[in-house]
């Protein structure tokens, strides 16, 4: 493919679609045997971001296939969390039917409702499985963008233990759940929600809601000037970060920026080796295997 071997370093913004993990080798068949995938087809970018979109929609038992990135200054990212190769642990399996969840929240669920969730429960949670892949790789790193109402995180994991993780259940609250002990990834970020960290520091822990409503309020006025309602909120942060030094938050992306390699910036400075794969996990081999085009 011409246009793959003409490919060069570019922002994977197909980091903001779904979860993706980060490996620090160069060993592509090795990436592929850890995360049961098979049948890999070179693949650009482009391609790649079609695949990490449609992981972005569907559960994780319907990932049919994966993207996994060239070498990025000797990281190998994956876009996707392909958990059907793990097998069933029926202990876990047993513990999930004897819990309080399970006997109160999904006694009313449809069987098969019931039965996706046994089977999510049934395998190692995703720190499990990244202290597995750094016990193989001697460092793995998973990651996942916050939207509005929707979960987000990252996990660091070192010779097969995890040794940071955070949880992030919206971009909206704020509310920032942190095991285990600081990453020098974090350091100069800030953990708490920004109301919060105003009243620690002498401001009004509503200050800077009452600059976003008043952007909201000036933008119902003036919606006809097509500047959009991101772009004079962010200059307005960069002017309020100025007057109060309030630090830039804890993100996956800006952690994975600093202690991997960060999807949003790659560019001509990044090295690059290998090329980029499309590969299916076990639920995509037992369908309909590569299937649709995808753009180049």
């Amino acid at each position: 493919m011409s246009k793959l071997a003409r490919e060069r370093p570019q922002p994977l913004r197909a980091a903001k679609e779904c979860l993706w993990w980060a490996l620090p080798t160069d060993d592509q068949a090795a990436v592929l045997d850890a995360f049961g995938l098979s049948d890999p087809v070179p693949a650009t970018v482009a391609m790649g971001a079609v695949v990490a979109a449609e992981n972005r929609r569907h559960p994780i038992e319907e990932c049919e296939r994966v993207y996994v990135s060239a070498v990025l200054d000797g990281w190998t990212l994956v876009f996707g969390d392909p958990a059907s190769h793990y097998p069933r642990d029926e202990h876990r399996i047993q513990e999930s039917q004897e819990s309080y969840f399970w006997e109160t929240l999904m006694v009313n669920e449809p069987d098969d409702v019931k039965q996706a969730w046994l089977t999510r429960m049934s395998r190692p949670s995703r720190d499990e499985r990244c202290a597995e892949l750094s016990g193989r790789f001697g460092a793995a790193h998973w990651y996942k963008e916050a939207g509005d109402y929707e979960w987000g995180g990252w996990g660091i994991a070192e010779n097969g233990e995890t040794i940071r993780s955070a949880h992030l259940d919206d971009c909206v609250y704020e509310e920032l759940t942190l095991h285990g002990d600081p990453h020098p990834s974090e350091e100069g970020l800030r953990a708490e929600p920004v109301s919060e960290w105003l009243l620690d520091h002498g401001f009004a822990p509503d200050a800077w809601d009452d600059i976003v409503d008043g952007i909201f309020m000036d933008r119902i006025g003036n919606l006809s000037d097509g500047v959009p309602f991101a772009e004079i909120r962010d200059a307005q942060w960069a002017e309020f970060q100025q007057r109060t030094a309030i630090p830039d938050a804890m993100t996956p992306m800006r952690i994975a920026e600093r202690a991997s390699v960060g999807p949003l910036t790659l560019g001509p400075h990044t090295r690059m080796a290998g090329h980029g794969v499309v590969a299916l996990t076990e639920r995509g081999r037992q369908g309909c295997g590569h299937r649709g085009a995808l753009p180049i």
